[in-house]
């Protein structure tokens, strides 16, 4: 049994120069992990048609799925479609059910259709075109020999419609076999510290474990395993996981998919307990953080920015003789801002944080980087 080859081609120059973050590479990769497919090279090429048909060689050599996102939008810089036809000696003529399509979205939204938007019913004669939801360009299908390339714009919504519509339903019925993961979510040692603890990986073969850092989210552990039995598959990374699990229990906050704040807001609900948060140095992100996760409002009751030495007054209570004799970056003065934090919003726990976030405002006995956290 084969596994699946899929190389992942993100065109576009504004990529390569960093004026636009790449979320296309890690949303389609992300979707094909979650459907039982992983992607073997993600490749960045700038706007050349050289550059591309040159990749486009190597890669339709070693891969059994090409999917491509960017320039194929009605601007001289689009020229995907054109590198496209000439790579499979192929002619672009104008599809009348294209245009239509595209004259019919101009209609609904009653604007008048750019004359360069025409361009877009020019498309590849042995290519099948690729229904866009969300959008004008369609999608191009190309099947050749046994392997297929699917290419998509790069805006990323219209690209997400065709992986949910048309990609993911396709892989499934080509299914050779199965890839799936788990993820063991830590805090508070490093990647080196937990391998240690875990033991020997070859102990686990075939399954095979993955070491993750990240400065915001601690380091995941990442257990998968592709084969040809699902059940099999899911009866081995179970029982791996639980291995795991019991080695560095005391550093695990989630299993799966989610986040500190998301767990610690899942933990709150649990124990039908509310919080507030004080921040200082961060302004205000920490909260923000907490937000973002669905359902924290069931525990999140109050955020304070207090940001200059009147606001912890103002907000919080704190008597301003105590910032004076000891700082506003103190011990002192976080333990007054989480206390008054859960005074004042009437909850059940609080946390401040007060610093110096830099890069100005530092001095030899409170330096750039030192932060209080205290908890209440």
């Amino acid at each position: 049994m084969a596994e699946l080859k899929i190389e992942l081609i993100i065109i576009g120059d504004e990529i390569l120069l960093g004026h636009t973050l790449d979320r296309n590479s890690n949303y389609i990769a992300r979707k094909l992990s979650d459907s039982g497919f992983r992607p073997r090279w993600i490749s960045v090429l700038r706007d050349d048609q050289n550059d591309i048909r040159h990749h486009l060689k190597r890669a339709w050599n070693r891969a059994d799925l090409l999917l491509l996102t960017g320039g194929l939008g009605p601007t001289h810089d689009d020229i995907t479609r054109q590198t496209l036809a000439d790579f499979f000696d192929d002619d672009l003529v104008v599809r009348r059910d294209i245009l239509r399509n595209i004259e019919n979205s101009y209609k609904i939204r009653k604007i008048v259709l750019p004359p360069e938007h025409e361009r877009l019913a020019e498309f590849p004669v042995s290519a099948e075109p690729i229904l866009n939801s969300f959008g004008t360009a369609p999608g191009i299908h190309y099947c050749r020999d046994g392997k297929n390339l699917i290419a998509m714009p790069g805006v990323p919504v219209e690209m997400k419609g065709m992986i949910d519509e048309y990609l993911i339903p396709l892989l499934e019925r080509q299914r050779t076999g199965f890839y799936d993961f788990r993820l063991i979510k830590t805090i508070g040692k490093g990647e080196t510290y937990l391998a240690r603890l875990i033991g020997d990986a070859g102990e686990f073969n075939p399954v095979k474990l993955a070491f993750l850092p990240s400065i915001d989210h601690g380091v995941t552990i990442r257990v998968s395993l592709f084969g040809e039995d699902e059940t099999s598959i899911e009866r081995k990374l179970d029982k791996t996981q639980n291995v795991v699990f019991d080695r560095i229990s005391k550093y695990v906050y989630a299993m799966g998919d989610l986040s500190i704040e998301g767990a610690l807001v899942e933990k709150l609900r649990k124990r039908n307990l509310t919080f507030a948060i004080a921040e200082s140095c961060t302004g205000g992100m920490i909260c923000s953080r907490i937000v973002s996760i669905p359902g924290s409002s069931d525990v999140f009751r109050a955020g304070y920015v207090s940001y200059s030495n009147e606001s912890k007054s103002d907000l919080l209570g704190i008597n301003q003789e105590l910032i004076e004799q000891y700082g506003a970056v103190s011990e002192e003065v976080a333990s007054a801002m989480a206390k008054g934090a859960m005074k004042r919003a009437g909850v059940d726990l609080a946390v401040s944080v007060t610093g110096i976030a830099g890069p100005t405002g530092g001095t030899p006995e409170k330096p750039v980087g030192l932060v209080y956290i205290a908890f209440a």
